[in-house]
């Protein structure tokens, strides 16, 4: 470490730099598992394509988390970032098992 530097500063480097490679190795999961999906018989493409982007969302929520926090001022801000992703998750799953709710419902009026 140069002297001088800020230590806090170099960890919060370290992190982020350790948080490009997961984004980078996360996408490169998601690509290997949407081709492995669709190469399956009878494999379903709107149901790998939505899947696909309900875990790229949360990849990017859950970056965007870590890299608000790496900026956090303090403890009370750090804490407020965390109070603001939680809120959010909870309004994405309530909206998500709108959605849910909605296809099953469509599914089971054409099934009947």
């Amino acid at each position: 470490m140069e002297t001088g530097k800020d230590p806090f500063e170099a960890v919060r480097a370290m992190m982020q730099e350790n948080l490009d490679k997961v984004g980078s190795a996360t996408q490169s999961y998601l690509d290997i598992f949407e081709k492995a999906m669709r190469g399956l018989p009878g494999a379903n493409e709107e149901q790998i394509g939505t899947f696909k982007a309900y875990i790229e969302r949360q990849a990017a929520a859950n970056r965007d988390i870590c890299e608000k926090l790496l900026r956090a001022k303090d403890f009370q801000e750090a804490f407020r970032i965390e109070v603001e992703f939680f809120q959010s998750q909870l309004k994405a799953a309530a909206e998500e098992a709108t959605q849910i709710g909605a296809k099953m419902a469509g599914s089971f009026k054409q099934t009947g």
